[in-house]
């Protein structure tokens, strides 16, 4: 208080004291306020100040009350520059008990006094109460509505408040004065009265501190909490009652976190949890509030089993951690919006806008609320603010209880106050809260209703009153003045006290401390049995009511949707990067494959036909698109962690959170290969064949999106997950059958004549052999003679490699049918059987009925004479193919011939070429620097050389397997053309992983291995 203040304040009472003569009692009573308030060499200076300015003032009829008025008015205004509201009333009351000091007030004394109060901003309402407070000497005096009655009587049907206290000679009057929040104590009695540990004599009256407890002998306490609670009461607020019974819990590695604990409680109550590092704080938080489940025993709310019927408890608890649960990229206002359209169906947008902005207003926030919240390296509000806001989130749907973990750590003192005054505002309002707190002030600490103290190991070893426990551990110990919790002169208690109790160390024979305890946990946990009884709660076997109205799966969708978008929108670096990425990227790879020969051409021009890194770039951009994907969605919902833990509580759709994920991301996707492909292809002349290119690495990125969630939902620390990018690409670019041929991979991985199935797990094989395909045989210039290509191809085939290789099984046969060698005879049986498999596919192929010999193709059977009828088979089956292809390079030649009558039209057939058909390509989709042109294997012969000419024959209904580079893929029945076959696998490839993302399939796998490893270490 400053002496230009205290100076007004004494100007004020000397004016009160001067309306009639100033008597003893009256500057007796101005003394002590002085003692309470200054030390006591100050105490002389400012009572001459005191008398000196009373004499100064003369009453007499000639007085000019107007001119008296605003002397006052001069005075208050002084005051009310520096004083709060409570310290105001505290003024009015010592004014009051000035004027009572000679026994009675004067009509002028009271109209002085109504003048301060109204300057004071006072009602008369409160004048009366107070005057009534000061006056009254009997609990009749004191009927009001807001007085309470402490006393030893019963009462049938009390008009006032009351609460009983056996053993108390007298009452105690508390009186509320709602506006300023001011509570007073009065004490009529012959009872030895404590107040916080300093005497309280009987007619005294002064302010009741918060945390403040009244105790007599032989009488229980009168705790702070007992008294508020009789004054703040919603009676809209339905009654809820908390029990924890025999709660105990065991960590996954086996040790015991938590040992029998057992609460009791009930609505409007703010529980205080208290103990040294690793004691079990927030697991037994995270147990009470339903995040884990108990080992051992039950959390019951209103009779429910909160982890076996957590449909009937829904909205009912709130969370609130130590860490900051807060959309970093979003405004505080856009925070608390998007959580209240989350919770609050039934409410229009205004009426949301009312809510978040009363919200604001109630958190001390509104000022903040246009700011983004940003990260706790980027500061834009102070961690003050942020742990209001994060409160904050909770407070919106007014859960009727509220876990709080920590929520003073990192913050200064004042912002501590702040934090605490909230949550005690909440529980006076009948809401249930249990704190987690470290090292409390004083004043904090005088705020809780209950403490619970856990010791190392998860013991219990003290649930009772605050001040209480100062005194429970010193008598334990026997400490001298173990009857006194608190400072009598200053009032404060020092919480560390406690725990400097707990964890006194034995000290050896040298004087030093060792690191042995004198008490250990279990045996404080047996004082706490021995001497502590669990409190029992009326039980209410009503459900809890929630507040809740959550909006359906569609809603939440939008409304998840909307605020990730605003959150990417708002965070330029990320726009900048992900937008930017792509055509650079592009630009990149595009500039460096552009080859043109240099070399042999005295005017060097890029051509696309001549451009042998085509195949490069098309791969390249697979991989790209998939490292995009990846990377841009594996913290999305490793970010989201601290929001979700949040939301759990909410019981809200996963499947609306992953959707409103997915349509960001493919969105994204979609951009990023859209300006790729535009640019790429661009630079290349890669042209016509965009909306193709587009849609195969949209997919492919699209997969990658979802191969990214997967791992973002799977492990706990990004470095994992950027880990994992790598261990994730690597296979797709080795197993794509570019880096390395498929044929040409370990014996155990590989397949003659199809894609091994290692391979058909690589989205990279499926967006490469697409886009390779695709870009022979569907552009503008293949298309007009891929059908005639296609069965010249196969014709040379038959008549090159195919019948060539029956011919030599069947030479092979003759030269040896008579060899008694066994293994010779197997060799024949197998080329025989071959024979006999391969013709009965060219008559079906051919349009033949049969080959009426075929039967003689047996090791029993088989002579000269069968050998004789299958050559001459064969040599049909080569004249028909060579009919065949003559027919269609005859047709080939004739389109040829038309489209090149003029020189002109000659040049523009040539540029056609140029402009779609790139050597290489047709080069690696033919297969032609293959040695081997057949094989065989598995009894049958298998074509190497022309894939993109070859459809396959499918063994059964379901096989869809096939060699690299073919043009359609058979299943069901059906063929299908591989630029849609392929990109149809890659989306049932996300389809796949979509449902394991939902199912958090991932995460309950490393979940069981890492369970799997602890069970088996020794």
């Amino acid at each position: 208080m400053s002496e230009p203040l205290l100076k007004a304040i004494i100007q004020l009472f000397a004016i009160v004291a001067k309306e009639d003569e100033v008597t003893d009692q009256e500057r007796d009573q101005i003394e002590a306020f002085l003692v309470e308030h200054l030390n006591k060499n100050a105490v002389p200076q400012f009572l001459q100040e005191f008398d000196a300015y009373s004499d100064s003032i003369i009453i007499d009829d000639t007085i000019d009350i107007e001119e008296e008025q605003r002397r006052i008015e001069g005075i208050c205004s002084k005051i009310n520059k520096e004083l709060t509201q409570k310290q105001k009333v505290v003024i009015i009351l010592e004014l009051m008990g000035i004027i009572l000091a000679d026994g009675h007030i004067s009509n002028r004394e009271e109209e002085l006094l109504r003048s301060i109060g109204s300057a004071f901003n006072v009602s008369s309402e409160e004048i009366d109460l107070i005057k009534q407070f000061v006056v009254g000497k009997s609990y009749e005096e004191f009927d009001a509505p807001n007085i309470l009655i402490i006393d030893a009587k019963k009462y049938d049907n009390p008009t006032f408040k009351h609460l009983r206290r056996e053993g108390l000679n007298g009452f105690i009057a508390i009186l509320h004065l709602s506006k300023a929040d001011t509570y007073f104590i009065k004490y009529q009695g012959t009872t030895d009265l404590y107040l916080n540990g300093v005497p309280l004599k009987s007619g005294s009256k002064g302010v009741l501190a918060i945390g403040s407890t009244i105790r007599a002998e032989k009488t229980p306490p009168v705790y702070y909490g007992d008294i508020i609670s009789q004054f703040i009461k919603n009676e809209n607020e339905k009654p809820i009652t908390f029990e924890a019974r025999n709660i105990s819990y065991r960590f996954k590695n086996g040790k015991l976190g938590l040992r029998n604990i057992n609460i009791a409680e009930e609505s409007g109550k703010l529980i205080g949890l208290m103990g040294a590092s690793g004691a079990g704080k927030s697991t037994l938080l995270h147990v009470l509030n339903g995040s884990d489940r108990p080992t051992e025993g039950h959390v019951l709310i209103n009779n429910i089993d909160i982890h076996r019927q957590e449909s009937m408890i829904k909205g009912v608890i709130g969370f609130v951690p130590q860490d900051d649960l807060l959309i970093e990229e979003l405004t505080v206002y856009e925070n608390l919006y998007y959580a209240a359209r989350l919770c609050f169906d039934q409410l229009k947008h205004e009426e949301i806008n009312e809510l978040v902005i009363k919200t604001l207003n109630n958190l001390g926030l509104y000022e903040t609320k246009d700011l983004k919240v940003g990260s706790p390296l980027e500061k834009t509000i102070s961690g003050g603010q942020r742990k209001r806001l994060n409160i904050g989130l909770e407070l919106l749907r007014e859960p009727s209880i509220l876990f709080v973990d920590e929520p003073t750590s990192g913050l200064s003192s004042r912002d501590s106050e702040n934090i605490m005054d909230l949550l005690k505002e909440l529980s006076l309002k009948g809401k249930l809260i249990f704190v987690v707190i470290h090292q409390p002030s004083s004043d904090i600490f005088k705020m809780f209703n209950k403490l619970i103290i856990l010791d190392t190991g998860g013991y219990q070893i003290y649930y009772g009153n605050p001040i209480e426990a100062v005194v429970y551990f010193k008598e334990i110990i026997n400490l001298i003045n173990s009857d006194q919790g608190e400072c009598h002169e200053c009032g404060n208690v020092n919480p560390e006290q406690i725990f400097n109790i707990i964890e006194t160390k034995v000290i050896n024979e040298y004087g030093n401390f060792t690191n042995e305890r004198k008490v250990l946990p279990e045996q404080w946990n047996q004082y706490f049995l021995e001497k502590t009884s669990i409190p029992k709660v009326e039980q209410v076997t009503t459900a809890p009511e929630s507040t809740l109205n959550i909006p359906d799966r569609l809603k939440q969708l939008k409304l998840f949707t909307t605020r990730d978008l605003l959150s990417k929108l708002s965070n330029k670096q990320y726009l900048i990067i992900n937008l930017l990425e792509a055509p650079l990227l592009a630009l990149i790879l595009a500039y460096i494959v552009r080859y043109y020969n240099t070399y042999h051409s005295e005017d060097p021009i890029y051509l696309f036909s001549k451009n042998p890194n085509i195949p490069a770039y098309l791969f390249m951009s697979v991989i790209v698109a998939l490292f995009m994907g990846l990377t841009v969605s594996a913290e999305e919902i490793i970010r989201d962690q601290k929001i979700l833990k949040r939301e759990a509580f909410l019981h809200l759709s996963r499947g609306s959170y992953i959707s409103s994920k997915i349509a960001i991301l493919f969105t994204l996707s979609a951009i990023q290969t859209f300006t790729f492909v535009v640019i790429g292809n661009t630079i290349l002349q890669i042209d016509n064949m965009f909306i193709i290119h587009w849609a195969i690495l949209f997919s492919t990125s699209c997969l990658a999106n979802i191969m990214g969630l997967n791992i973002s939902s799977a492990f706990n620390s990004a470095v994992t997950i950027y880990i994992m990018i790598p261990i994730l690409l690597i296979p797709q670019l080795v197993l794509s059958g570019v880096v390395v041929r498929f044929d040409k991979l370990n014996p155990d991985l590989s397949s003659t004549g199809e894609v091994p199935l290692v391979g058909d797990l690589m989205a990279s094989r499926w967006a490469f052999e697409a886009a390779m395909v695709s870009q022979f045989k569907d552009n503008e210039y293949e298309e007009m003679f891929y059908p005639y290509e296609k069965v010249m191809a196969a014709s040379d085939y038959k008549k090159i490699y195919y019948i060539p290789s029956l011919e030599t099984k069947l030479e092979y046969s003759l030269n040896n049918f008579r060899e008694p060698s066994p293994r010779v005879q197997e060799n024949i049986a197998k080329n025989l059987q071959l024979l006999r498999s391969e013709i009965k596919k060219e008559l079906q192929l051919v349009g033949n009925d049969k080959f009426e010999h075929i039967d003689l193709l047996t090791p029993e059977k088989f002579d000269s004479t069968a050998y004789a009828k299958t050559y001459e088979f064969l040599e049909k089956l080569r004249s028909f193919y060579v009919a065949r292809y003559n027919k269609a390079d005859q047709a080939k030649e004739k389109l040829i011939i038309g489209m090149t009558e003029t020189p002109e039209e000659r040049e523009a057939f040539e540029k056609l070429k140029e402009r779609y058909r790139n050597e290489t390509i047709a080069e690696i989709v033919k297969n032609q620097n293959e040695p081997h042109r057949i094989l065989e294997a598995h009894g049958e012969l298998v074509q190497k050389i022309f894939p993109i000419y070859n459809d396959p024959e499918p063994k059964h209904i379901f096989d869809y397997r096939s060699q690299f580079y073919v043009p359609k893929k058979h299943i069901l029945g059906n063929s299908f053309d591989t630029l849609y076959f392929n990109i149809g696998v890659i989306w049932l490839m996300s389809i796949v992983l979509i449902f394991t993302l939902y199912f958090n399939i991932p995460r309950k796998t490393i979940n069981g291995m890492e369970s799997l490893a602890r069970k088996s270490k020794p």
